[in-house]
Order: C-alpha cells, then structure tokens, then sequence
C-alpha cells in the first residue's frame, strides 16, 4: 500500500497517492450497502452518532479505504527542498446522512437535517483538535460522475497536517485585496455579483458566481464576515443547512451529479467562510486539465434562470 504526499516541483502543488482507493466497492444500486442501518458491522465503530447508536439518524465513522491515515509519520518539507514527500498523515472520516438507503439530502425534515449539521460541526471540531490537524475540509460528492463510488447519501471529511493549496492560494488573494482595497474580497463579492443571487436568507446570500468554472455553479456565503460552519450556532447552522438543502433541490433538477466543499479559514487567517457547490453536467476534458483554462458552457444568467424556473421551494427568512 502507498499512501504519500508527494510535490510536483513543476507546479507546485501536492499530489496525493493512495493506492488503497482504487479498491473501494462501488454501490450503486440497492444490492447490500454498508452505509445502510443494519449493516453497522461492516464499518469500522462510529466516531459519532445521533441520536443513539441503536437509533441512529446520523452516524460518523473511519473511512474504510481512505486516503489519509494517522498510522505513519508526517514529515514536514524542508526549505527549498524539492521533490518532497511524506506519508499521507490524516483521518478521513465517512458521515452518513440518514440510515435510509436512497433517501437524498434534499428530502430530509427538519430533525434529520438538524441531525446532519449536528455531525459536520462535531467532526469538523473534533478533527480540528488532532496534534497535527493544520486544515480540517468537509466535502461530498453525490453521483458517479462527481466521484461517489456508494450511492447511498454521504458527506466525508478529512483533517490534514498541511492547508491545500487551493486553500492557500483564496487566503493569499483576500489578503492582497485586503490590503489594496482596505476590505474583505468576499464582502465585496457579496455586493458585486447580487444580481446573480439565486436565494436570500436573513443570514446568508446563494448566488451564481459570473466567474463560475461548472454550469449551475452555484456559492453560498453568510452576510457577516468570520461566521465559520463549526462556529456558528445552532440557529444560524441550521439556517445555512436549509439554504443549502434549497440549493440542491434546484440543482438536482438539472444534475443529479454534484460536489459540494466547504471552505473554511485555515487558523490565524481571515478567509470568509463559504460552500462552493459544483453540479456535473459536463466532463473536464483536454483544454481544461492541460491548461488550467476552464470552459463554461453555461453564462451565470442561463444558470440563474434555470434554476430559479426548476426550484419548486422555499426557504423561510428571519
């Protein structure tokens, strides 16, 4: 098994090798699923379930075939060494969203959306309190094409002892607007691109950026700056879940394959807190993972319009 950071020294930027991965059951149908209640033992034990670990609604546990492990020893980069590597220190942990085999996240009520932002807030502080933990990033990828091996309705989340770089490089770029422009580029970004708001809540705004790299791209972020998901209390989160539930009930009506990712300030920096999620129409293809030069088939008005025509709810404000 090979399980390593390792740097391309061309790019700078860290590639992960997992070997292990490649050996993950694909379950796509409702042929036996592990993720299912019952099949309890066919996962490593929970790190966290609600309400009850005989009733549950929510379960957390160990990735089985994971990509980040706290078996070996990480080891840091050098300065100005190239062609670094290092095990690939981490936990990787599975959170199943309800114990209801093809119940979608947009279908869930209220108690059991609760009982999902009960878990993501738990996991992401728990994992964020590791020795080594420098970022801590929930995420979930929802159908074959955005890279879900188990159909069954699930989020993961992974604590690493490094900020990726797609996170270093949103820190840099608020900073040095910060410092032209004297305030935050999300801030801004919330003024900017209103007319490209989907939903509004009291708390937090839903809009289609106009630089969207997927079609049906859309981003959700809180009006206050620093209100961070594994900060925010219980109203708030579960006000950002509704939202979030909204959001995906317009976009599975256009793409049943979606991610969504969670980007949270890494410590002692000053990034705005916001979900980025990416429906899967389309296939990256040779322009794209060649150049860096992403191709959107889609303008952020198409995107607006469909969505807001297929959206057939609401979400209440405050």
């Amino acid at each position: 098994m090979v399980l390593e950071f390792r740097e391309d020294p061309t790019k700078n930027e860290v590639v992960v090798v997992a070997n292990e991965r490649a050996r993950r059951p694909e379950v796509m149908g409702r042929g036996l699923c592990p993720f299912c209640k019952g099949e309890e033992q066919n996962t490593p034990p929970a790190t966290f379930v609600y309400p009850s670990e005989e009733n549950w609604t929510v379960r957390a546990f160990p990735n089985l075939f994971a990509a980040f492990k706290t078996e070996g020893v990480f080891r840091e980069k050098k300065y100005g060494e190239e062609f670094w590597r290092s095990y690939a220190y981490g936990s990787h942990e599975v959170i199943v969203e309800s114990g209801e085999h093809g119940r979608l996240f947009q279908e869930l009520d209220d108690k059991e959306l609760d009982a999902v932002r009960r878990a993501y807030q738990n996991r992401l502080r728990e994992l964020g309190k590791e020795e080594k933990a420098r970022y801590v990033f929930l995420f979930k990828n929802h159908g074959r094409a955005a890279g879900a091996s188990i159909e069954h309705e699930h989020s993961q989340v992974i604590s690493l002892p490094l900020v990726p770089d797609l996170i270093l490089k949103e820190v840099g770029a608020n900073e040095d607007y910060r410092k032209k422009h004297g305030n935050c580029l999300y801030c801004d970004l919330l003024e900017r691109e209103a007319e490209n708001t989907l939903f509004e809540t009291g708390k937090f705004v839903a809009l289609c950026p106009s630089f969207s790299r997927f079609p049906f791209e859309t981003w959700i972020l809180p009006k206050e700056h620093g209100s961070d998901l594994k900060e925010m209390d219980e109203k708030t989160a579960n006000e950002f879940m509704k939202l979030l539930q909204q959001c995906i009930r317009a976009i599975y009506d256009v793409s049943k394959d979606y991610n969504i990712v969670y980007h949270a300030p890494p410590e002692g920096t000053d990034l705005h807190f916001h979900a980025e999620i990416y429906p899967r129409p389309n296939v990256w293809a040779g322009v794209e993972l060649g150049t860096g030069l992403i191709i959107n088939t889609k303008t952020e008005k198409e995107s607006l319009a469909v969505l807001k025509r297929t959206n057939r709810y609401g979400v209440e404000e405050d």
